[in-house]
């Protein structure tokens, strides 16, 4: 039998709380050895559920601990580069949430860092599995759409109030341009690779706002081009995705719920009625396409395997060295306003 990997998550907010504590803590491969929290109330409900994790006041202590082989930075994004660089350099790996840093330069020194430690450093890309994004590759690779001309994911909502919290506050990767397109870009790079250009614009559109609440992006291919944007004030939202092929368009509506699946299950494929469907507009009848549970709990899965065997080709590392390179650059877009051309690799 396997010994488990011995974990600290450093950060107890809504990251920390219903992101990675429930994978971790069902998860065979791993056990929950500590979290970071100063907040009396979180410790609390944490306490209660969960006397066997030690709760602990500085990140200090996670990295002087024998026991924490993986540490997981759910922090404010100040921290992120930070405490991912000391944990790494402590001898430990790193799973660290998005957004993950500023600029490449900073992003690719963390991975070399990581490689000279000999140690798996990943990025909490999690949304790759969610259950609408899965139904996606494979509508995709089934070829009913024909070649694929234009890909649309989005991830409008309805929040007119600007609140107190990281997202709505100036500061380091504040907004949601840094919140959000992350995924967006994760998502179709893992369908189509590397685009050759980028152009972004970012907005504030609500009432009182700081900071950006807005954005919208392309990356252009060959013959592709794929849109990405989020809103806050959208009372009547596009289709979370849609795919133009030659032969015909799929388009998904809404969110799922459950979205955040962290454990395995034996239902495979949601209950819902969100709109789901292939068009094909030529006579044929639309198709109805059932839109598969999300699997979240992968992330940890790949990642043990990986502490366990590290990739020879690290394609995780390079997709999250591309989210990190094609954001910087369409910040650029944004403050120069044209297009920014893009390397073939990060």
């Amino acid at each position: 039998m396997l010994k488990k990997i011995g974990v600290a998550i450093i950060g107890y907010g809504m990251s920390g709380r219903m992101f990675h504590l429930p994978p971790l803590i069902e998860h065979p491969r791993y056990e929950v050895v500590s979290v970071l929290t100063n907040n009396a109330t979180n410790a609390a409900l944490l306490r209660e559920p969960y006397p066997m994790i030690k709760i602990i006041a500085t990140i200090e202590e996670a990295l002087e601990d024998e026991r924490v082989a993986l540490v997981v930075v759910a922090t404010p994004n100040e921290q992120h580069a930070d405490y991912s660089r000391r944990a790494l350099m402590a001898g430990k790996h790193v799973v660290v949430e998005k957004p993950f840093t500023e600029t490449l330069a900073e992003a690719q020194a963390l991975f070399a860092l990581a490689k000279t430690e000999n140690r798996v450093l990943r990025v909490y890309h999690n949304r790759q599995y969610d259950g609408d994004i899965l139904t996606v590759h494979d509508v995709i690779e089934s070829g009913k759409l024909g070649e694929i001309l234009s890909f649309s994911t989005r991830f409008d909502t309805y929040n007119p109030i600007v609140k107190d919290g990281w997202r709505d506050k100036p500061g380091v990767m504040a907004g949601v341009y840094y919140d959000l397109a992350p995924h967006l870009i994760d998502h179709a790079i893992r369908l189509f690779g590397l685009p050759r250009t980028v152009y972004g614009k970012s907005f504030i559109d609500r009432i009182g706002a700081h900071v950006d609440d807005h954005f919208e992006l392309a990356l252009y291919y060959d013959r592709l081009v794929c849109y990405l944007g989020a809103q806050k004030l959208d009372r009547h939202p596009l289709p979370r995705f849609q795919v133009v092929g030659t032969k015909a368009t799929y388009v998904k509506y809404g969110f799922d719920q459950p979205d955040l699946v962290h454990c395995r299950g034996t239902q495979e494929y949601h209950a819902t009625s969100e709109r789901s469907r292939i068009i094909y507009a030529d006579g044929r009848k639309d198709e109805a396409v059932p839109v598969r549970m999300g699997a979240h709990y992968r992330f940890y899965d790949r990642l043990a395997e990986d502490i366990v065997t590290p990739p020879q080709d690290d394609r995780e590392a390079a997709l999250a060295l591309a989210v990190v390179g094609i954001m910087e650059r369409a910040k650029w877009s944004m403050e120069r306003g044209a297009d920014i051309a893009l390397p073939a690799a990060f």
